[in-house]
């Protein structure tokens, strides 16, 4: 676990320890860039300006009787007391949302084996997926206005049967993600994710369904047919040869 993480906060979210991560010279890890914690922050300080601002706008209009007057007697101090408990609202989320938002960074992997991918990332609602390179039909790269200011993009990668919008909701953007796609995320070399991914990808195509390819294994030495054995088998073909060409010449000598 990150030394940055607190205890409890860990404890209360339960995140799960990191990923196992698979031995072999194939296998590649990539992490997003430290940009990206940047990057999160930068939107994790947009809302919090986005959510002061809706509360200190609603507290001056009714304030100043800009919404009609309110339907009962004590409307000001129901107001009053409402806006008391949006404002400790407020203050108990923030720190919370910022830990989530400065912690997203350390808590996303995006493996590459030899056959799959395997992406995990999240802390408050975790989301792990894992695809097969034989399974894998397209790769893109994306990059936003805000990413390009940061030197950063995502990298998309989807299979078979990527129409269907039934996933989760994609913390870094508006949309849905669907079930048949993946995202690395935040990554500030996504030339050469998609590059590793494309060159696994072929790999596992020339190689048929998916399956390495084996070399057919050697005769044992032992088992190679000797000179006498040969020679023998060329007499005997010799022989069955003369005795065609003797019946062959019998039939025709028949009246």
């Amino acid at each position: 676990m990150p030394d940055t993480a607190p205890a409890w906060f860990l404890r209360l979210l339960k995140v799960p320890p990191a990923p196992l991560i698979p031995e072999g010279a194939a296998v590649r890890v990539f992490r997003s860039a430290p940009a990206y914690r940047q990057l999160q922050l930068l939107r994790w300080g947009m809302r919090q300006v986005g959510v002061v601002v809706g509360l200190i706008f609603t507290w001056v209009a009714v304030k100043h009787r800009f919404v009609p007057n309110l339907p009962y007697e004590y409307a000001d101090t129901a107001f009053f007391i409402f806006e008391v408990f949006a404002w400790l609202a407020f203050a108990v989320q923030a720190p919370i949302t910022f830990l989530v938002a400065w912690l997203d960074y350390e808590y996303r992997w995006y493996i590459l084996s030899d056959r799959s991918l395997r992406i995990r990332e999240g802390l408050v609602s975790l989301q792990e997926k894992t695809m097969t390179f034989a399974n894998i039909q397209q790769v893109s790269i994306r990059q936003n206005p805000l990413q390009r200011l940061f030197g950063l993009a995502d990298v998309k990668v989807e299979t078979a049967g990527g129409g269907s919008k039934g996933g989760s909701q994609d913390a870094d953007a508006s949309h849905t993600e669907g079930l048949h796609e993946a995202h690395f995320r935040g990554v500030d070399a996504p030339e050469e994710i998609r590059d590793v991914i494309m060159a696994r990808v072929r790999m596992h195509r020339d190689a048929g369904l998916g399956e390495p390819q084996h070399p057919e294994p050697a005769l044992p030495s032992s088992t190679a047919p000797s000179a006498d054995t040969l020679g023998a088998a060329r007499e005997l073909l010799g022989e069955v040869r003369a005795l065609r060409v003797a019946v062959s010449a019998q039939g025709r000598a028949k009246p």
